[in-house]
């Protein structure tokens, strides 16, 4: 956005101005302040010129249309100084008399939506002598410090607070335009927050299963994400991992190889990336199958019931069986899908003992349980 400079006078001897300072666009982000200057300046005779009759007084009306100006600030800048230099001049050549000592004043006014009361200050250029060209000059510092600039305006007017009588040298009116002028600048310096890199997120959570591992963190608004991964007792990786979207706060990964791992994350938007947030809790990853503990058998009428625990994973289960004093049979007594029982009946009599091995869907089987205690029948 850009202030303008918006002139209007309609007083006696005067210009009047209002610079009105907009607004840019604001983010969530950390952000860092930096520092700027905006400078509003009229260095040239209005147009039309000014007009003046033989004999007429500074308090007749007069005033020129001066054209907009304008300067861009940041939003939510807030002004650390002011500077008003004012000068006015005159064209000795066209005058006969007049111009006697005097103050010529430029007030500037300051409003807007955050100031309960406007504010006010003060520049006067001092006529020193008949015969300079330059009335008078100065420059102060207006009391405006620490006010937002955004929605602040600003009114101009300059005028001689005495009344003078003036006469110009030729009888043809047009020869006396333009015989005075004001020059005027405002600088403004400004302080103003710029947009940064988002906040790290604030935590990160893995938890393992089989052998896929799930991770979230704290959500950041406005940002997107890239995960680090710590595995075993290696380095820790490059934040290479993006989600899917990118702005998606979890991930997941699967069939992965045994070991421990750890996460950590950053933040990331257009002006970079945070912070890593705090490293996750570690998760440990088994792609084969738990070992089941010893199953119990126990007899129920003439049926063996053999029962033991299940296995995360695990898809079904299969059996090996030692009879009385004979050898343990290889594992092919298979359990029903999803089931840690199984059972047999009308044997005959005799003692026997089970062992038990987990087995995914595709018929991998792992570790065998320790054996079960003796049922007889």
């Amino acid at each position: 956005m850009i202030s303008k400079l918006l002139p209007s006078c309609a007083s006696a001897l005067c210009m009047s101005a209002t610079l009105a300072l907009g607004l840019l666009p604001t983010f969530s982000a950390t952000a860092a302040t930096q520092s700027g200057y905006c400078e509003i300046s009229r260095t040239q005779p209005g147009a039309p010129p000014m007009s003046w009759d033989n004999n007429d007084y500074v308090t007749t009306a007069k005033y020129s249309v001066f054209g907009a100006e304008s300067c861009e600030v940041p939003n939510n800048a807030t002004i650390t100084n002011i500077r008003a230099s004012f000068t006015a001049y005159a064209d000795r050549q066209v005058l006969t008399r007049g111009l006697l000592l005097g103050d010529y004043i430029l007030t500037v006014s300051a409003s807007s939506p955050y100031l309960p009361n406007p504010l006010t200050g003060q520049v006067k250029a001092i006529m020193s002598a008949y015969g300079a060209n330059s009335l008078g000059s100065s420059t102060v510092n207006l009391p405006f410090n620490g006010t937002r600039l955004d929605n602040l305006s600003f009114t101009l007017k300059a005028q001689l607070s005495n009344s003078v009588s003036l006469r110009c040298a030729n009888r043809n009116p047009a020869e006396c335009e333009d015989y005075m002028y004001f020059e005027y600048t405002i600088g403004v310096d400004y302080e103003y927050e710029v947009p940064g890199v988002p906040d790290a997120p604030g935590w990160i959570n893995a938890s393992a299963s089989g052998n896929s591992v799930n991770v979230n963190w704290e959500p950041v608004s406005g940002a997107t994400y890239k995960v680090a991964i710590q595995y075993n007792n290696n380095s820790w990786t490059d934040y290479q991992y993006i989600p899917s979207p990118a702005s998606a706060s979890y991930m997941s990964w699967h069939n992965l190889n045994d070991g421990n791992r750890r996460y950590r994350v950053v933040a990331c938007n257009s002006y970079g990336c945070s912070q890593p947030s705090p490293i996750s809790n570690t998760v440990t990853v088994r792609s084969g199958l738990g070992t089941p503990n010893a199953p119990y058998a126990r007899l129920s009428g003439n049926t063996i019931i053999v029962d033991w625990n299940d296995v995360p994973g695990a898809y079904q289960y299969v059996l090996s069986i030692k009879y009385n004093n004979n050898n343990w049979t290889d594992y092919r007594f298979y359990s029903a899908p999803n089931t840690s029982s199984i059972s047999w009946s009308n044997l005959g009599s005799g003692n026997r003992q089970y062992r038990v091995k987990a087995c995914t869907q595709s018929g991998i089987c792992y570790n065998a349980s320790p054996a079960s205690n003796v049922v007889s029948n």
